[in-house]
């Protein structure tokens, strides 16, 4: 007679399990110690001089905000880099404020595109929403109570995926 085998305790589900606490773990303690940066800002795309102005903001070279002012959603093929960040989100048209949060290590990188006939050109809900963004890591609220709609895409490090 043959003796049965008592089931393992590690199955592949648990150990899949562990091994996504851990990589989130280690991604909350590389967060949780990285020095403070101070936010900057970059505002590109149309009218952004007004904009820029608008939010008492100087250009940034290497900006944690990047703001993308848009007129037509096809102004995003001149700006390649953007519009791969952006990917499905922008080229659905889900919402009127995009905002896309590239987390890496230290250096967690926000772009926030906008389109700018769904706000009918109101260049101060526009920079109020930009410095809205500027300063908090998560915006709930939009500030001119217009109405806009906001979506938030999340960019996972090392290639994991997007969280919409």
């Amino acid at each position: 007679m043959i003796q049965r085998t008592l089931p393992s305790a590690w199955t592949a589900k648990r150990s899949i399990a562990i091994a996504g606490i851990s990589l989130a773990m280690v991604f909350a303690l590389g967060l949780a110690l990285s020095p403070p940066r101070t936010p900057t800002v970059a505002v590109i795309g149309d009218r952004a001089e007004e904009v820029r102005s608008a939010m008492g903001a100087t250009q940034a070279q290497d900006a944690t905000v990047t703001v993308v002012l848009l007129n037509r959603w096809d102004s995003l093929r001149h700006m390649p880099d953007i519009a791969e960040l952006c990917w499905d989100a922008c080229h659905n048209r889900v919402a009127p404020q995009i905002t896309l949060t590239q987390m890496r290590f230290g250096k967690t990188r926000k772009v926030v595109v906008f389109h700018l006939p769904d706000f009918a050109h109101n260049f101060e809900c526009v920079a109020a929403a930009a410095s809205m963004e500027l300063s908090d890591l998560w915006a709930y609220a939009h500030p001119c109570g217009s109405g806009a709609v906001r979506k938030s895409v999340w960019i996972l490090p090392m290639g994991l995926g997007r969280l919409s």
